[in-house]
């Protein structure tokens, strides 16, 4: 969608609002004089005292922005407060009556009320009605004259309605920060908003007569907006584009984009006036041009530490030769996840893969640093390098692991299952959860059951999850006194293993544990909201369910299971 089709979608309803406005100017002028409650209540006193009748009754419900109104007028028939059941006689009758229904009979003492109801105006919700105790009532006549009230209550109804649209619609008007002007076919300008005035330079007191609409384009369009843009408007009913207006102060150019429209007479049908809603675009320009710079900036800071990038490449001895094969594995997942990301399907797993990535990578990042820092400073020991690229390389073969399993993962909709040691796979998850200063401080204790030491599981995507909910763990107490992170397996059935990871932070609101495993959601202003919702899908490729609860101590309990195994099947996949 481009920017003028948003342009016009968000203009459609300001639009239908201008051409409602003009046309109601259109009105007579003696509309103008009374209100709706004065209108209604002089139709019911003419109606009562033209009428033999012994009530006249006229209702008008409430709109949004208009009370409801309720006029009664009653012989002494109704005295002693009897007048008080009219509208509730009416209501019900018109609850239950057919649409075709407009007369009804009522006792009323020792008579009977013979009452007709004429609707005012088209919905139905008003009604005028009239009641009396003559067997002839209504007759042809008074139908006649029920008829022309009702005729001037529904002229009066929609003139205030008519009001009521055209105080809104001016205040929108006024209040729009768009330039909204309105001008004749001839393009003598007499309507020019308050944050049109300011955008061009004009006094709020400017006497817009004297302008022309050319006045407002820059020098340079013209020529261009008189010979083919007017007579476009004038000849399709409306233009749309940008162009460029003139600051009468400055004198300086402003780009505009223009939504320009015939205004019709709502009598003959032919158009008489020009309206225009124009958007001011110099902020958008001035973006995209600061865009362009930053990214010249960019590739030329990109380009720069690539050649300094491959100049610290020449310098490396063998162990750089698998750093660099490392590099090329990285890049070829980009380049698997890159093709992954055009599959709608895989959208959400992209952004997954980006935050479990996140780890491995950040290790890796670190064990170059280290290298540099050796090379810059010539504490170059052989072995200390083999130590830092072994580990590095680990960290690449563990970002494969993930990708290939994540892969599997959305493709397939299961998980490739191995009998696994259980505290195994906790130290393993732990050793890199804990491999930061969030740490620091936190007392981590482990309870293994040892008749649940074995279970059925995918190794990676199992110790996926155990990380994300340890580096939750560790984060939500960083700001805590006491910080203790318990992981507990045990053995609740014959077919299942519990694993728990428990910490005394300080919790989750009612709020948060409602949304905690949608995705993008997140307590934490730089979360991507990924993480739990991961962990979700993958215990549930387990045949399990990832449960939350308060830690009775203070923080919260992340619960899932696992289907327990025998040693006897150590090495066997599903």
């Amino acid at each position: 969608m481009t920017d003028a089709d948003r342009f016009a979608g968000e203009t459609r309803e300001l639009r239908r609002c201008i051409r409602d406005l003009v046309a109601f100017s259109t009105l007579p002028a003696a509309w103008l004089d009374h209100t709706l409650q004065q209108t209604v209540e002089a139709i019911a006193a003419a109606m009562f005292s033209m009428l033999d009748s012994e009530f006249v009754y006229a209702t008008i419900p409430a709109r949004s922005d208009e009370p409801a109104i309720e006029v009664l007028r009653t012989s002494r028939l109704f005295n002693g407060g009897s007048s008080a059941l009219i509208p509730t006689v009416i209501t019900e009758w018109q609850a239950k009556r057919s649409p075709a229904e407009t007369t009804f009979q009522h006792s009323f003492g020792s008579g009977i009320l013979r009452i007709i109801s004429i609707p005012v105006g088209l919905q139905g919700d008003a009604i005028l009605v009239a009641g009396s105790l003559r067997p002839d009532f209504p007759s042809e006549p008074e139908r006649l004259l029920l008829r022309v009230g009702s005729n001037e209550a529904a002229t009066a109804l929609l003139r205030s309605r008519a009001q009521s649209d055209e105080r809104r619609f001016t205040a929108l008007l006024q209040r729009s920060s768009d330039f909204i002007g309105f001008a004749n076919l001839d393009g003598v300008t007499f309507y020019l908003n308050p944050a049109g005035r300011d955008l061009v330079g004009l006094d709020q007191a400017e006497d817009l007569r004297r302008l022309h609409v050319l006045d407002f384009i820059t020098p340079g369009e013209r020529a261009w907006v008189r010979d083919e843009i007017w007579p476009l408007a004038i000849r399709h009913g409306r233009w749309l584009g940008e162009m460029k207006f003139h600051h009468f102060k400055t004198g300086a150019a402003i780009p505009f984009l223009n939504d320009w429209f015939v205004i019709n007479d709502a009598r003959t049908g032919r158009p008489v006036h020009m309206a225009t809603i124009s958007r001011d675009l110099s902020a958008r320009k001035r973006g995209e041009e600061e865009l362009r710079d930053l990214n010249e900036s960019l590739e030329h800071r990109v380009a720069k530490r690539t050649a300094e990038l491959a100049a610290a490449n020449q310098r490396l001895s063998e162990g750089i030769k698998e750093r660099e094969r490392a590099d090329a594995r990285l890049q070829e997942l980009q380049s698997e996840l890159y093709r992954a990301g055009r599959l709608s399907v895989a959208g959400q797993m992209a952004a997954a893969l980006a935050h479990e990535l996140n780890q491995p990578l950040t290790a890796i990042s670190n064990s170059i640093d280290t290298i540099r820092y050796l090379l810059v400073t010539d504490r170059i020991e052989v072995d200390l390098l083999r130590e830092v690229l072994d580990e590095a390389a680990g960290q690449v073969l563990r970002a494969g692991q993930i990708i290939r399993r994540l892969r599997d993962f959305v493709s397939r909709g299961e998980t490739a299952r191995r009998v696994e040691s259980v505290t195994s796979m906790i130290e393993d998850a732990s050793a890199l959860a804990l491999a930061n200063t969030e740490a620091f401080g936190a007392k981590v204790l482990f309870h293994f059951d040892p008749n649940g030491a074995y279970a059925f599981a995918d190794r990676i995507q199992i110790q996926l999850v155990l990380t994300n909910l340890m580096r939750n763990a560790l984060q939500a107490m960083a700001q805590s006194e006491r910080r203790v992170l318990a992981l507990t397996t045990s053995l609740i059935d014959e077919g299942n293993i519990e694993i728990a990871v428990a910490d005394s932070g300080s919790g989750l609101s009612r709020d948060a544990a409602t949304h905690l495993f949608e995705p993008f959601f997140s307590t934490k202003a730089e979360g991507m909201g990924l993480g739990l919702s991961l962990c979700h899908s993958i215990v549930e490729a387990h045949g399990s369910r990832l449960r939350y609860e308060p830690n009775p101590g203070g923080g919260t309990i992340f619960r899932f299971t696992l289907a327990a195994a025998s040693t006897d099947r150590l090495g066997h996949a599903h």
